[in-house]
């Protein structure tokens, strides 16, 4: 338990009964912008809970200022989330301006499950996959702090120096500046994809890391989804996920390939790296070179949608 310093570990106990007590620490894969841990907590009346804490103590990835914008968002969108189908983490604390320790923390409750990335039957777990996202969508929540915003504007978009397909860049780049197409807006969690989702028993346990949830167009849910599907699989599974969502949205959704785009622009990089929660959870084999050619594998899939 040398993890945590002793004022966290009072500061979380403050949340249960009296006389509860610590018995085991241990830290959690799969998080790049913050330490995970589990804690398991014993009360007087032998019962235990399992939480989560959640340091902002990589300041080189996330600075102060952000690290407590992103608390607070989570914190509500974790109460919201809790009022939507499917399991989702209960906030149970925060101290977003790091007065217990100098960084931020959230407390929360523990799901079951783990993250599986290699799934007996693929079709079955992207169906499941699909129908937890359009569980999440089936919402009408209109009034929240957070609204969507892309993460790269077009202007700042280049042609990527790497791709062999130059000139289907260049066309989704101008598909990127053009406007946002009218929307009805929905709550989303703006960070779906696989390694967010816990399975247990060959069933979605819950969804987790709700840290970037807001108010935006349920196809970026989708398109960031589809985009992880096709790095860590393949396109026919990306595309796969969207016949599912969309069978399963039924005349609720309007598939529209801009989204796809601009979630897709969102993560171009100059230099494509990949994403450490893959190989975390078993997925070692995902290089840069396979990156590379996935994203355009993925792009020319997009562009095919269009022209």
């Amino acid at each position: 338990m040398s993890d945590l310093t002793e004022s966290i570990k009072v500061w979380v106990l403050e949340y249960f009964p009296k006389g509860s007590f610590i018995t085991n620490i241990n830290c959690l894969k799969g998080s790049t912008t913050s330490t995970l841990v589990g804690i398991t907590i014993e009360h007087p009346d032998k019962t235990e809970s399992q939480v989560v804490l959640k340091q902002y103590n990589k300041p080189e990835v996330v600075g102060k200022s952000e690290a407590i914008t992103s608390v607070e968002n989570e914190a509500n969108s974790l109460i919201v989330a809790n009022s939507l189908r499917g399991n989702s983490p209960k906030l149970i604390g925060t101290d977003k301006y790091g007065d217990i320790s100098e960084y931020p923390l959230l407390l929360m409750s523990k799901l079951p499950g783990a993250v599986d990335l290699h799934p007996d039957s693929i079709s079955t777990w992207i169906e499941k996959l699909a129908i937890t996202l359009v569980e999440i969508h089936q919402n009408d929540i209109k009034d929240f702090s957070s609204k969507h915003f892309r993460y790269q504007q077009s202007d700042d978009l280049n042609i990527p120096v790497w791709s062999q397909y130059p000139e289907i860049w260049k066309a989704l780049i101008e598909i990127a500046k053009q406007p946002e197409p009218m929307y009805d807006p929905i709550f989303i969690h703006r960070d779906f994809h696989p390694v967010n989702v816990l399975w247990q028993d060959g069933e979605v346990a819950g969804v987790v890391d709700w840290t970037n949830g807001c108010i935006g167009h349920a196809g970026i849910d989708l398109g960031h989804c589809r985009w992880n599907l096709a790095m860590i699989f393949g396109v026919e599974e990306a595309d796969i996920f969207l016949q599912y969502y969309i069978k399963q949205a039924g005349n609720k959704f309007k598939y529209d390939m801009y989204w796809d785009n601009v979630s897709l622009m969102d993560v171009l990089m100059d230099h494509p790296s990949v994403y450490p929660g893959w190989a975390a959870f078993g997925r070692r084999e995902i290089t840069k070179e396979i990156i590379m050619d996935r994203m355009d594998r993925y792009a020319i899939s997009l562009f095919n949608k269009v022209y």
